[in-house]
């Protein structure tokens, strides 16, 4: 005859019933485990956005501690990333925004930095790969930006043409968020370039009505006075 416990129940049954008990409470501690580290870590990243400004160092060893609590913060390592970028260590930026776009491989901006971040690096078709794939970002609100970058790609490594399209894009999105009169007076530049005194004469005149009375329109005025 097995033995039964004194409710009427198996010890086996009872062990298993502990065993899994154990589980659900192990499973709890878990997941309360890691929304502590999460809270930890916002809050660090916080404290980061709250030096930004006034102790770039200290933000960064914030940024820091909120990376390390959860590996998993977007917003900390994007935030690293520009602090890298800034201090010209571009293997590390490019490091941190990889990790962004692990984390969101649609994030404009994680892209738009990474392209520029390559662009100083020296690494131009893999700058341009990356940016291009950020201009196409259908839920990407500045796209102008990407575009900007691209034109520079484009400049760096000699293919005029293909930097005055970029630049022709980024005119097109609305709203802006790069100020108009600064890709016409780089639109002017171009054209220059090329020999095209016509249409650098019309983006001159563009940058000129757009910032009367500002630095671009008189680089613009200067420029046009070169002009044939």
């Amino acid at each position: 005859m097995r033995a039964r416990s004194v409710h009427g129940t198996s010890p086996w049954r009872a062990l298993v019933l502990v065993a899994i008990a154990l589980t659900v409470l192990a499973g709890c501690v878990s997941q309360e485990a890691v929304k502590k580290r999460q809270r930890e870590s916002e809050g660090h990243y916080k404290d980061g956005i709250s030096y930004i400004d006034t102790d770039q160092q200290r933000a960064f060893v914030s940024f820091q501690k909120s990376v390390q609590a959860n590996p998993d913060n977007f917003d900390a390592h994007y935030a690293l990333g520009n602090i890298y970028f800034q201090r010209k260590e571009y293997g590390a930026a490019e490091r941190e925004f990889r990790i962004c776009l692990d984390l969101d491989p649609r994030s404009g901006e994680a892209l738009n930095y990474l392209g520029r971040t390559l662009i100083f690096s020296s690494r131009l078709p893999e700058a341009i790969e990356v940016l291009k794939k950020a201009t196409g970002l259908v839920l990407y609100a500045t796209p102008d930006k990407p575009y900007l970058n691209l034109a520079y790609a484009y400049t760096l490594q000699g293919d005029v043409p293909a930097a005055i399209r970029a630049y022709q894009e980024s005119l097109k999105i609305e709203p802006p968020s790069i100020p108009r009169p600064l890709v016409y007076l780089e639109l002017g530049r171009l054209y220059m370039k090329q020999g095209d005194d016509g249409r650098a004469r019309e983006a001159f005149a563009q940058a000129k009505a757009l910032d009367p009375g500002g630095p671009v329109a008189a680089e613009a005025a200067k420029l046009t006075e070169r002009l044939r």
